[in-house]
């Protein structure tokens, strides 16, 4: 491959990339709505230095694009019956703005050449630093920045917890940073930033953070040597949730036993055992359609306090059954969309995983940090955020580009 110095567009577009790479860490810990204008104006840069390679970059993902545009027009579609029509289209809408963007930072990134793609390494790598020097400053500086936003006191654990989605982002660029370092031999950088990243998600008292960094570190050492099958129990696992979730739910006796067993439990834990099963039963009163895309803020009595619902579970006042999304992508999927299409999310993600897990290009390091990287991505989306909000959609995407450009190339 050619030295991207010899194609100035090229180098334009490694600059941009880079660019955003030091800025999304950052940008998470005080601004995480921020991704999705991130993502936009880098996809939006791409095209405008190089738009041959970003429609070739589409082309080239021309399978995954056409699954994609095929769930936006389910969901466009599920506006028809949802209590939200107009709402539900829009964020159909949105969907396709969001993943075209996304395909072309992959193409665009997977395009760079040898010297921007180590660039993109060093930037990623001063974006995570300058991440954990702020949240550290925050932690242990009175959260300067959170009382100048806020304009008041508040509790310092629900300040803490206000930082998940930051936390968040820094697991994620974790991953591609990691797979950059590797590339070049830099152990003790990637030790250094295993300590200061898991320093961090303690500190921040993100447990669903926690989470899916441990358990991507026990996908990464397994998808080392079995790479596919890895990739098939990350979708079977999915597929499980998708399918048998709905029907396993605890009713509230039986979550208020979990609660008094396990006292070590967040109440947030407890509180996503509730919406997760009012979630199943409004599941099984359209089990095949759903009930439209993004319709969970709109669902007849999800606005309604747990403690009246299901008045067995102890759960402070203000804890709704459903507050806006389930905190789990798979109930999401079959709530709003139905049996169609949450079978075609499984299929998106199946093709995704398989793709990095029989790609003959990707070396078994990369390969198997790429699916550690899925399987902390998996885990979040099961437990915490909703399945369409932009800037989580953004963030995934913008990992997926940054860990395409880290892959390793020849310098010549």
């Amino acid at each position: 491959m050619p030295d991207d110095t010899m194609k100035p567009e090229t180098s334009l577009a490694g600059n941009a990339v880079a660019a955003a790479a030091v800025l999304a860490p950052p940008v998470a810990v005080f601004a995480p709505l921020g991704m999705a204008p991130l993502l936009a104006v880098l996809a939006a840069t791409l095209l405008i230095v190089d738009r041959r390679q970003a429609a070739a970059s589409i082309k080239s993902q021309a399978a995954l694009g056409a699954l994609l545009a095929l769930l936006s027009l389910w969901g466009a579609v599920t506006s028809f019956w949802s209590p939200i029509p107009a709402h539900s289209l829009f964020e159909a809408a949105r969907l396709v703005l969001i993943n075209v963007a996304g395909l072309v930072v992959l193409g665009a990134s997977g395009a760079l050449a040898h010297p921007a793609a180590l660039r993109l390494g060093r930037a990623l790598t001063i974006g995570i630093a300058v991440a954990v020097i702020l949240l550290q400053a925050e932690r242990w500086g009175g959260m300067p920045m959170w009382h100048l936003l806020h304009d008041g006191q508040v509790d310092r654990y629900v300040a803490l917890a206000a930082y998940d989605r930051g936390v968040t982002v820094l697991l994620l660029a974790a991953w591609p940073a990691t797979a950059a370092l590797a590339t070049r031999r830099q152990t003790n950088a990637v030790l250094i930033g295993v300590v200061a990243i898991g320093a961090s998600l303690l500190e921040f008292k993100s447990q669903t953070a926690v989470l899916a960094a441990a358990f991507g570190v026990v996908v990464t050492l397994a998808a080392w040597r079995w790479p596919r099958s890895i990739a098939a129990l990350l979708v079977g696992g999915v597929l499980v949730l998708v399918t048998i979730l709905p029907l396993l739910t605890p009713a509230g006796s039986a979550i208020e036993q979990i609660r008094q067993e396990a006292p070590a439990l967040k109440t947030s834990a407890i509180h996503r055992l509730v919406i997760w099963r009012f979630v199943a039963d409004r599941i099984a009163d359209r089990p095949l359609l759903g009930w439209g895309m993004d319709a969970s803020r709109a669902i007849p009595d999800g606005e309604q306090q747990a403690s009246v619902v299901m008045p067995q579970v102890k759960l402070p006042v203000g804890a709704t059954v459903l507050p806006l999304h389930p905190h789990d992508a798979a109930l999401q999927w079959r709530l709003e969309l139905g049996l169609p299409g949450a079978l075609l999310c499984m299929v998106i993600l199946a093709l995704a995983l398989w793709r990095i897990a029989a790609g003959a290009r990707m070396p078994p390091t990369q390969r198997a940090l790429a699916l550690g990287c899925a399987a902390s991505a998996l885990t979040i989306a099961m437990l915490s955020f909703g399945a369409w909000q932009a800037w989580w959609l953004s963030t995934v995407w913008l990992t997926v580009g940054f860990f395409a450009a880290a892959q390793p190339r020849s310098a010549a």
